[in-house]
């Protein structure tokens, strides 16, 4: 159950990575499991009866005599002492406070990463419009959509701008520099749990659309039939581009009270997007990322005329997204174990 393992990970993530504690978190998971399927036996739903057993649950100390782990623990809170008894333990009311905040202002993180993905999209329409590439398109086309362009990216600009603001009261809590108390803890599983279904689905959605994506440009490749100065590939690619932004738009709109959840107990786990990344070259590089490739598709194309094959750098881009994504949760891998020196 990726819930338990999610919850896990957070409470063995203080301690040492020694064999005794690999062992005691397998029975401890089994134990979870066992009391989650009898609950379910009795009625509960799955979501019911995760939320249950993580809220009725405790703290780690409270099961180390069962576990066998009193003098494992015994050591990492001593170890440990001198780091936690300096930073003040975020409560429950500031936990909900940031959490109403954080998911009001998600629609505005979605909408900015939707437009700077979208932003070619104007130039591309304007060229289309004119009706053909070959010579060249019209000034008048270039201009207006380069214009369009513009103001676009600067709208997504102001919605980041405007999201940070709402967002700047929180510094304790974004910037990690307080701890979670037991009941916040709680309070982050419970969140998880109770929007598991939707995150899910919202996933499952968003990748579809994007393995997806480059089906427009295929079909209108080839609707082209070789054809330079068609303007079928540049339409497209736009269904290309807004594919991907409705990928965005749903994995944002779904998951939200996971990041919730993984800053109020101020760990990663890599499900972050990589526009949240705790690495500003990683934020910088994804934010453009796709209008760059969308670009250099676009000068590639116009300059060989070869929109039959130049549809390839879609799925070339999307690896390169992949790896992107796993160097980012290699750079977060030691924030992940800061907390357990």
């Amino acid at each position: 159950m990726s819930v338990i393992d999610s919850y896990l990970d957070t409470l063995f993530a203080p301690y040492p990575d020694t064999a005794r504690m690999r062992e005691a978190r397998i029975e401890l998971r089994d134990m979870m499991e066992d009391s989650v399927q009898g609950l379910m036996g009795e009625g509960l739903t799955e979501s019911q009866a995760l939320g249950r057993v993580i809220a009725d649950f405790g703290s780690l100390e409270e099961v180390a005599g069962e576990l066998g782990i009193d003098r494992e623990l015994g050591r990492a809170a001593h170890g440990a002492h001198s780091d936690t008894e300096d930073r003040p333990t975020l409560d429950l009311p500031r936990a909900q406070e940031y959490a109403a905040a954080a998911r009001g202002v998600q629609g505005f993180s979605a909408a900015s990463i939707v437009l700077f993905v979208l932003c070619p999209v104007p130039l591309m329409l304007a060229i289309a419009v004119h009706g053909t590439v070959v010579p060249e398109p019209a000034p008048w086309a270039i201009g207006i959509g380069l214009v369009l362009l513009l103001v676009v990216v600067a709208a997504g600009v102001v919605l980041m701008t405007v999201r940070g603001a709402r967002l700047a009261g929180f510094e304790d809590v974004t910037e990690r520099t307080s701890r979670p108390s037991p009941e916040v803890r709680r309070y982050a599983a419970d969140l998880r749990t109770e929007h598991a279904r939707t995150r899910a689905i919202g996933g499952a959605v968003a990748t579809t659309l994007w393995i997806l994506a480059a089906a427009p440009v295929v079909l209108t490749a080839f609707a082209a039939d070789g054809d330079s100065s068609s303007v079928l590939p540049l339409y497209g690619v736009v269904g290309t581009l807004v594919m991907v932004a409705l990928g965005i738009a749903f994995m944002f709109s779904t998951s939200w009270s996971s990041d919730v959840a993984e800053t109020l107990l101020a760990t990663e786990t890599g499900e972050e997007s990589l526009e949240n990344s705790s690495s500003p070259a990683v934020r910088a590089i994804a934010a453009v990322y796709w209008p760059v490739f969308a670009g250099v598709y676009l000068g590639w194309s116009f300059f060989t005329g070869d929109w039959g094959r130049t549809w390839i750098i879609w799925p070339v881009a999307g690896v390169l997204y992949a790896a992107l994504w796993a160097l980012n949760s290699a750079l977060e891998r030691p924030e992940e174990r800061r907390p357990a020196r």
